[in-house]
């Protein structure tokens, strides 16, 4: 392994200042933190605390006022829209009502909260040697603080519905005007205002009073409106609305434009969403390549942390890959996120969802991707999410056993391709989804079959764009490269004849349709009337050794599918057979 490992970013909330924000817990506090985490950080070249503070709406609420309180994530549980839940009547559910993390949680005061800041920079400084930088975080949704300004002040900019009706701002929502004084906007908001344009305003004044060096986006923020679902404004879960894919994305993109006009400079960080890039373009409109070439000098998202909450690993790893395949040119940075403690839920993934057992460690940790200059290359950046739990402890346990398999994963980590290499058509990808084929469905489709192989046991572990491919073919010598079936005259369609005469084997996955003649002549294979709904299956090869009879009825169903099943043989052995 050579990658050097560039940052370690130790990612907290407020509450282990359980006695206050004075001097001297700040200062206890922020020692005990540096302390635990010393036999990693002194492995990366630089350190960053990123603070949950609270949801972001301290910014967007942020009037110049250093005196004024400052509504903090204090509680357990989701802090707004309580939503009616299942089988909770008497409503004590986390998901029903919130609860103070402790007895009596301290006030806090922005110039307080400035001094924390200052704190950190100067303590970890101080003991590491290393540059030390410290993030604020904005959450588009309703679970860690109250905000007024998001529920009370400015619902309409809730467009997004993943945790209930009108819960997720949504990055190119419009404000209503207000009369309100605002750092940025001392005369208050005027009317149809991009939300873009104030978050911007706001966080460049805010972040530079209270003195932080750099902003995260989060839960998918920036990346199209329904970001936590499969379902979005181009994909409703019944049908895909092609002809909203270029508005979404003009939508999207000029966002991303507007913030950068108020925030030219720092520097942005992205968890991006929990999906699949092809799920992000089919159902959201999302133009992942132009935001990525832009020059808005954002980070790529890291891995998805929902693994350890649903053990969906294929989700994760499908996701990262997908959206790692390529990164900005700007800011190529590849970040492994590994989730410790839950500070919101009650919930702590390295001690009870884990058991304790490192396998979101070294399973995510097997991933690689190819870059530009044909060299394989594995994460440069650990996000450590979070070393506080619910109830603002930090137990010493917890970095006492993470931290060795966070060493041994690097220091075993790949140097080269894995046995197999995804060749992620990127580039294809957006061209016929947002060119005049509309085909939203193909990235859709195909990441999620990729998510369940992975699921069944795929060993895909190394991601490279077709362009990085092709440019780099000795990478993959010796492997088996996995890919979509490519649309006649794509580059990988033109290139097949020469990687297969390299003896590299290729397996595609997809239907045909769309494939040259020559291609489906050399998989030996024709077109026929689709085929889907309940279809019977003839397998010519030996039967799995099972209880009891071999279930043969498969269900195909063609939304998710990219229509029905219309390969028959032309030549090819047949392994399997379907009959309606």
């Amino acid at each position: 392994m050579s990658t050097p490992l560039r940052c370690v970013t130790l990612e907290m909330s407020l509450k282990p200042f359980r006695d206050g924000f004075g001097a001297a817990e700040v200062e206890r506090v922020c020692r005990e933190l540096f302390r635990q985490w010393d036999a990693l950080t002194r492995h990366a070249e630089s350190i960053q605390v990123m603070l949950w503070s609270s949801d972001g709406s301290e910014i967007l609420e942020y009037a110049g006022d250093l005196d004024a309180e400052m509504e903090w994530a204090k509680y357990i549980g989701g802090a707004n829209r309580h939503a009616v839940i299942a089988n909770d009547p008497e409503g004590k559910a986390l998901h029903s009502r919130c609860y103070d993390y402790c007895e009596h949680p301290p006030r806090l005061t922005l110039r307080a909260y400035r001094g924390v800041v200052a704190a950190i920079r100067r303590i970890g400084q101080e003991l590491s040697g290393k540059p030390v930088r410290v993030g604020a975080t904005f959450d588009p949704g309703p679970e860690f603080a109250k905000s007024r300004f998001k529920y009370e002040w400015h619902p309409e900019i809730c467009l997004g519905a993943s945790m209930g009706a009108s819960t997720m701002v949504c990055c190119y929502a419009t404000l209503h005007g207000d009369q309100r004084r605002y750092a940025g906007f001392p005369q208050g908001i005027p009317e149809g205002l991009p939300f873009g344009t104030f978050l911007g305003r706001q966080a460049r004044l805010f972040l530079a009073d209270m003195g932080f060096d750099y902003l995260w986006l989060s839960n998918g923020f920036g990346f199209g409106m329904e970001t936590w679902g499969v379902k979005g404004a181009v994909f409703d879960g019944a049908a895909y609305h092609p002809e909203r894919r270029h508005e979404c994305g003009a939508k999207i993109r000029e966002f991303w434009r507007l913030l950068r006009a108020e925030l030219p400079d720092l520097p942005l960080e992205t968890r991006g969403t929990n999906l699949l890039t092809g799920t992000d373009i089919g159902g959201d409109g999302v133009p992942l390549r132009e935001i990525y070439r832009g020059g808005y000098g954002l980070q790529a998202p890291p891995n998805s942390p929902w693994a350890a909450l649903d053990h969906d690993f294929g989700l994760e790893l499908t996701g990262w890959m997908s959206h790692a395949a390529e990164l900005p040119a700007d800011n190529p940075a590849f970040l492994f996120r590994y989730y410790i403690h839950d500070p919101w839920w009650l919930n702590s993934p390295w001690l009870d969802r884990y058991g304790r057992e490192a396998h979101d460690i070294f399973l995510p940790g097997s991933v690689s991707r190819l870059g530009a200059d044909g060299r394989v290359g594995i994460p440069d950046r650990i996000n450590l999410l979070t070393v506080d739990d619910s109830y603002g402890d930090m137990p010493v346990r917890v970095p006492n056993e993470v931290i060795p398999h966070l060493l041994e994963c690097r220091r075993t980590a790949p140097d080269e391709a894995g046995p197999l290499l995804w060749a992620y058509p990127f580039d294809a990808y957006h061209d016929h989804a947002f060119g005049p084929d509309a085909a939203v469905d193909e990235p859709w489709f195909g990441d999620w079959l990729v998510h369940s192989a992975i699921n069944q046991g795929l060993p895909l572990n190394t991601v490279a764009t077709v362009a990085n491919l092709l440019a780099h073919p000795e990478a993959a010598a010796g492997r088996v490269v996995v890919t979509p079936v490519p649309r006649a005259g794509d580059p990988l369609d033109r290139a097949l004849p020469g990687l297969l005469a390299r003896s590299i084997c290729v397996l595609l996955y997809g239907p045909t349709h769309h494939a040259s003649p020559a291609l489906r002549a050399l998989l030996g294979v024709g077109l026929s009337d689709p085929l889907s709904g309940d279809c019977r299956i003839e397998l010519a090869v030996a039967d799995d050794a099972c209880d009891g009879p071999v279930p043969t009825l498969v269900r195909h169903r063609e939304i998710p599918n990219l229509g029905g099943c219309r390969e028959v043989a032309a030549g090819a052995e047949v392994l399997a057979s379907g009959l309606a």
